[in-house]
């Protein structure tokens, strides 16, 4: 009997050692996991050249290109290293993360290839002529196939839509196509006496490229063949034309690819469109400040789906600053905004970090990003202060 029992015993401890054993381990693994989901590395781009304008706060020295940083579990942004090049003001990221090219917004326009490895390190690929003045934005295709820049250039001549391919091993290869944007519709002077080539974005399909032409207040249309040397081919009769004046500059597709968001520049508006074939019908116009109508308060900038993809953000600049959250009701049209200060000048651009909770602001005049909780719930959005000061920041891209 007692031999029983000193059994019963020893195959009880013997269980809870298992037992004991099987919680530490499932513990560990889930640590490992979240760790291996707050691994993440911050590409910050930025302008080299301090702009000469009335709301910028000069940084104590000009930025040096290319900033990295570490990804801190409260959202923080720890500085690694700058990689050294001249105003890499737009990141693109490949699908797989392994790649990313920025676009060197200069008179001498270039874009620059570097990998990406699973440490975060960063290194240069390879620079290519962007056959245009001040590249401002850069798509991949969605087959990863070419990279579209957008020259939006100062000056005549330097403005347009530039096709490079690329390479297995990221490498860029030389421009194969390049469509010239060279009238702008004048409305607003010194800023539409030419064309200005400002983003490309790929319908919901990946059948359609559309490019914004903030002077000549258009989107174009181009088919895409990913199977030709060069692949866009102008469909005048996709093309989209908006009030004079207007400057649309980037776009978004509704996660079910039915409806577009375009925003407008100088009109400070998102125009909806609805999609049909690929074609856009415009369907509503909505005001980013309905309180002052001056042109100081219209300055619309970024737009962006929120991950989960029932909210679209987007950015007023100017005198007014403010972030706009718009839930995407179940007809395609955008709801109500909630509105939020930017916490900065400028807010240039924006991105969510790779667990969704954490929305960054890129603000070139205050050179700060700020840091903003974000609740996929409701679209509610809680200031968290500065993530990073950092000279002129234009952009920034999460890897890892």
């Amino acid at each position: 009997m007692n031999r029983n029992k000193k059994t019963v015993h020893s195959r009880l401890a013997t269980n809870i050692t298992m037992a004991l054993s099987l919680a530490v381990f499932s513990l560990a693994g889930s640590a490992m996991a979240n760790a291996a989901v707050h691994h993440q590395t911050a590409l910050i781009g930025t302008w080299t050249s301090i702009p000469d304008a009335p709301s910028e706060q000069k940084p104590d020295h000009p930025s040096e290109g290319l900033y990295r940083m570490k990804v801190n579990s409260d959202g923080t942004l720890t500085p690694l290293d700058v990689i050294k090049m001249k105003s890499p003001s737009w990141i693109v990221k490949s699908r797989d993360g392994r790649f990313a090219y920025t676009t060197n917004e200069e008179s001498g326009g270039a874009v620059t290839a570097l990998s990406v490895d699973k440490s975060g390190q960063v290194r240069v690929l390879n620079i290519v002529d962007s056959h245009g003045q001040q590249p401002t934005h850069a798509t991949i295709s969605p087959d990863g196939k070419f990279l579209f820049v957008s020259n939006y250039s100062v000056a005549k001549g330097g403005a347009g839509v530039s096709v490079f391919p690329i390479h297995h091993d990221g490498k860029l290869g030389e421009q194969v196509q390049h469509f010239p944007f060279e009238h702008g519709t004048g409305a607003v002077e010194g800023r539409q006496d030419g064309g200005h080539a400002h983003s490309t974005t790929f319908t919901h399909d990946g059948k359609y490229l559309y490019a914004a032409d903030l002077g000549g207040d258009k989107l174009h249309a181009y088919r895409y063949h990913p199977d030709k040397a060069q692949p866009l081919e102008a469909d005048s009769t996709r093309d989209v034309n908006f009030t004079a004046g207007s400057g649309p500059r980037h776009m978004v597709f509704a996660p079910n690819g039915k409806h577009a968001y375009v925003i407008t520049e100088m009109a400070g508006e998102i125009v909806v469109f609805t999609v049909n074939q690929d074609r856009l019908e415009p369907a509503a116009h909505i005001k980013l400040n309905t309180e002052n109508n001056s042109a100081e308060y219209r300055s619309g900038g970024g737009i962006i789906l929120s991950p989960n993809g029932k909210y679209v953000i987007a950015a007023n600049r100017g005198s007014d600053n403010k972030l706009l959250v718009f839930n995407i009701e179940a007809d395609g049209m955008l709801g109500k905004p909630m509105r939020y200060k930017a916490n900065g000048i400028e807010p240039r651009a924006f991105s969510f970090d790779g667990s969704g909770k954490y929305l960054y602001v890129t603000n070139v005049f205050t050179n700060n990003i700020s840091l903003f909780h974000f609740d996929e719930n409701t679209g509610e959005m809680k200031a968290a202060g500065d993530a990073a000061k950092i000279p002129t920041p234009t952009d920034i891209k999460f890897f890892n």
